[in-house]
């Protein structure tokens, strides 16, 4: 039997089994977090964040232009779907050569075939459905691309051990230098394999002794300072005395290596060629200075010039961090004091919930609510990764260590490096994905490992195993890791029906009026938004303005000096000179033109049926300091920039804070100005406009887009969370129908589009004031509603929400003082609950019993003067009341 052959027909059925499962799964279209972004950019040739990603995006906009189905987004998806399958091939293949080097680098029976590619495919498979994996092999993202380059640089590593002594084998080092020069143009995680492919070719090339061991970490080190930050960082100073004098460098490197070929240096011809070949790779990054030049619409850090550039490539945007000062890191955290030592704080946070939990995801199992691992499956691909890793070792320690230094350089060395703060703005668990593939180098090995363990109990090393035998080991091993992770991830890793992303971003931006300022906070209400903008040519007349961006000279001077160009008050020599300024706590005015508070006035008038309403001439409010640095008071540039557009824009243009803006961001006082329509704030001038009802219903009822109605479709917790907004603008909107006693045909019309929208079945109630503003708005609508809710089971701490809700919302006190009635009957000494009772009693026009509740009272504090005053207010109310008075 032709085994090579099999080998490669077993590694293309991997890889279009994996494929096929990635295509099933795929986002549709746009996803949250950076798949934006990169998609958009991409799409117009645009600049992304530091560091660019130059390759990932001339990919995307090929595949972006090739119309195989019609949502761009969901084009270059596709992407992280094909180069995810051919990793998992290329790991299948890699498991394989590994077992070979293990049998002294050749199979020559049956059983070793069998046992290699049995191997092969339980790891390779395992990996495929790791939950940090497949995630990213179903998005517009960078690290399945990234993982592509590493899982090349191993097999391409093994491949070379396999033909070392064949003549030009020296080729599949130049591929692996010419890859690391293409994977730095799309992610700089590659760079950590290369321990592996160094020390693959020390155990060809060199005797092993401590001493070469030494010398090989040492050149080791030497190669990867020389890629980064070498290459990466040092290289573009160069830049500084021209852009020329980087293409002198490259041409230097390529005479040197035509001189050494030339002159048969053979050891010098691979460095030459090598670095020639990064260069190449690293080149792409040419195309951030020529687009950038071009100033499209998305143009972050503007790296049209040196010094700009060299800030672009330094990652300057994120300001400094520290790598190894771990005590200042804690400190500064901001739950830095939930540890009580520096240790404490590196081991439990960033070692423990910061790779280990993520480690356990992957092979023993994860909770999707909580984020905590757990024995979903039973631990057993962790328990076949340890026994694969503990006979590799045994078996081949030489590539087991290579397989390990990949494994920690990966994982580990990454935690070290990066020495986190806590909190992180979100999970990071796919920064350790090669880690994860490392170890499921073993999870494959570990089939082989049970051979070992089966021929140690039968007690003769030497004897060969059934076919049936290994079948069946196979089988187990099978079901108990891939199939097992297949099964159990399948449902929360299938995107297909996922268009939130999509549709929150298009709901948004609908939401806002033509030629808008809409504000927004991060990431998620920013890159899926310029996706429609920028791919789909939706709502182009909205500006976003990102406050996280608004800290930037450069982004100021973008919405300044760039079409559509957003109002404000700023110099370049004041952008020269950006940063956070003196402030003590002052109240900040901004005038009303007369003829938008007229327009303004006539509207609140018609909303709340308010006659001889006073014109609002200006708005005031409080501006408090925003940070500290030391003793000194500062306003950060963000909340001086949005006080500098609003006086600029003078009422001209609509202006909007996206709802998922926090109050901490809101630049004080301003937050009272704030009118919700939807999933926007509008600032307008009257204070304390909640909300535009007629806005409001056009944009719930008829305007936004929702397709949250399939039950099969996967919404993780984040999202669930998320689209709690769209309850809470319902309830906002059922609130203003109560307040303002409209037709109870509103609250049910209200009712029927908030199921229809968001159904209970597909989307639950995760806010415990959302689930109690609901409940009160169906008892308002249905009185027979109340009835129930009594005869359910409820605690005191339920019904005294409800009837808060009742009471301060809904100024319906005589349902709140049932509720706070039968609430009190099981806690009848909570004092908290008879003032509530009290004040329900009082607004609800119970006199009588609140006077009575308050003799009781009394009595337990007889010297409380305030009892005694309140009993005599209410008993006057109550002689008014009385028909006694002639009244």
């Amino acid at each position: 039997m032709d085994w090579i052959k099999t080998n490669r027909i077993v590694a293309g059925i991997i890889f279009v089994f994996a494929f096929v499962v990635y295509t099933l799964t795929v986002a549709p279209t746009v996803s949250f977090w950076d798949c934006g972004e990169f998609i958009a950019t991409s799409y117009k040739m645009a600049v992304p964040h530091p560091p660019g990603s130059p390759l990932f995006l001339l990919v995307a906009r090929v595949f972006s232009m090739v119309p195989f189905v019609k949502d761009i987004g969901m084009r270059v998806n596709m992407i992280s779907v094909i180069v995810s399958a051919v990793t998992i091939m290329l790991l299948y293949l890699s498991i394989v050569q590994l077992y070979r080097e293990w049998k002294g680098g050749k199979l020559s029976t049956k059983e070793d075939w069998l046992t290699a590619i049995f191997s092969g495919i339980i790891g390779s498979l395992t990996f495929a459905f790791t939950h940090s994996f497949w995630f990213n092999s179903a998005e517009a993202e960078v690290y399945a691309a990234s993982m592509l380059f590493t899982s090349l640089l191993v097999w391409l590593a093994l491949l070379w051990a396999e033909k070392y002594d064949q003549p030009n084998n020296e080729k599949y080092l130049l591929m692996i230098a010419y890859i690391i020069g293409l994977a730095i143009a799309v992610h700089l995680l590659n760079v950590l394999a290369i321990p592996f492919v160094a020390m693959v070719y020390y155990y060809k090339k060199y005797d092993v002794n401590a001493s070469t061991f030494v010398a090989m970490m040492a050149v080791t080190g030497v190669i990867m300072l020389a890629v980064y930050p070498g290459i990466v960082k040092w290289l573009p100073l160069v830049a500084e005395y021209g852009f020329i004098w980087l293409g002198v460098i490259f041409l230097g490197f390529l005479a040197a290596s035509f001189w050494a070929v030339n002159n048969r240096r053979h050891l010098l011809s691979i460095i030459f060629l090598s670095v020639t070949l990064i260069l190449i790779g690293y080149s792409s990054y040419s195309m951030v200075v020529i687009r950038s030049q071009l100033n499209p619409t998305i143009d972050e850090n503007n790296p049209e010039n040196i010094e700009n550039f060299l800030k672009y490539m330094n990652r300057e945007q994120y300001g400094e961090h520290s790598i190894s000062d771990r005590t200042k890191v804690w400190k500064e955290s901001p739950r830095g004091r939930q540890y009580h030592s520096v240790w404490d704080f590196f081991w439990n946070y960033q070692i423990q919930k910061m790779y280990n939990r993520y480690f356990m995801w992957q092979f023993s199992g994860m909770d999707p609510i909580t984020g905590n691992w757990n024995f979903q499956f039973f631990a057993l691909p962790l328990l076949l990764g340890l026994i694969g890793m503990f006979y590799h070792f045994r078996g081949d320690p030489k590539h087991a260590l290579a397989v390990f230094a990949l494994f920690f350089m990966t994982g580990l060395a990454i935690i070290l490096y990066l020495n986190q703060p806590d909190p992180q703005p979100r999970e990071r668990d796919y920064s350790y994905v090669g880690s994860f593939f490392a170890f499921s180098i073993w999870v494959g090995l570990g089939y082989a490992g049970l051979l070992e363990m089966v021929r140690e109990f039968l007690k003769d090393e030497k004897k060969k195993l059934a076919v049936p035998v290994m079948a069946a080991i196979f089988a187990i091993g099978l079901l108990a890791s891939p199939v097992q992770l297949l099964a159990k991830n399948f449902h929360i890793h299938n995107r297909s029906g996922n268009y939130v992303a999509w549709d929150y971003s298009y709901n948004m931006l609908m939401s806002c009026d033509k030629d808008a300022i809409l504000f927004t906070n991060g990431d998620n209400d920013t890159f899926p938004l310029w996706y429609l903008q920028e791919v789909e040519n939706i709502r182009t007349d909205v500006r976003l303005v990102n406050l996280s961006l608004l800290n930037t000279d450069w982004y100021i001077r973008q919405l300044r000096d760039l079409p559509p160009k957003v109002p404000m008050h700023i110099r370049e020599d004041m952008l020269k000179r950006l940063g956070p300024i003196p402030w003590k706590k002052q109240e900040v005015s901004l005038q009303v033109p007369p003829q938008i508070a007229d327009s303004v006035t006539r509207e609140f008038q018609a909303a709340y049926k308010i006659q001889n309403i006073q014109t609002p001439k200006e708005i005031k409010f409080e501006v408090k300091p925003t940070m500290n640095y030391g003793q000194y008071e500062l306003l950060r540039t963000q909340d001086y920039m949005i006080l500098n557009i609003l006086a600029a824009n003078r009422w001209k243009r609509p202006v909007y804070f996206a709802t998922t803006v926090p109050r901490s961001n809101l630049v004080g006082g301003l937050e009272q100005y704030l009118r919700m329509e939807g999933l926007v704030l509008k600032v307008t001038p009257f204070k304390n406009w909640t909300i535009d009802a007629q806005k409001m219903e056009e944009n719930l009822f008829h305007r936004y887009k929702y397709r949250l109605s399939d039950p099969s479709v996967y919404f993780n917790p984040s999202i669930i969370s998320l689209l709690q907004n769209y309850r809470t603008a319902f309830i906002q909107l059922g609130e203003y129908y109560v307040s303002t006693n409209a037709p109870k045909e509103k609250l049910v019309k209200l009712e029927e589009e908030m199921q229809k929208a968001i159904p209970d079945t597909v989307i639950p109630w995760t806010n415990r004031a959302l689930v109690n503003f609901h409940t009160a708005l169906k008892m308002s609508i249905d009185s027979s509603a109340i009835n129930d809710y009594f005869k359910q089971k409820h605690n005191t701490r339920e019904l005294a929400d409800l009837a808060q809700v009742f009471l301060f919302r809904l100024n319906r006190a005589d349902i709140a003082a049932r509720l706070l009635e039968f609430a009190s009957a099981n806690q009848a000494d909570s004092e908290s609950l008879i003032g509530l009772l009290i004040e329900a009693y009082k607004q609800s026009g119970q006199y009588e019993k609140a006077i009575a509740l308050l003799e009781k009272m009394k009595k337990k504090y007889p010297q409380d003067k305030s009892i005694t005053r309140m009993m005599g207010r209410l008993e006057t109310q109550l002689r008014m009341k009385s028909p006694k008075s002639g009244k």
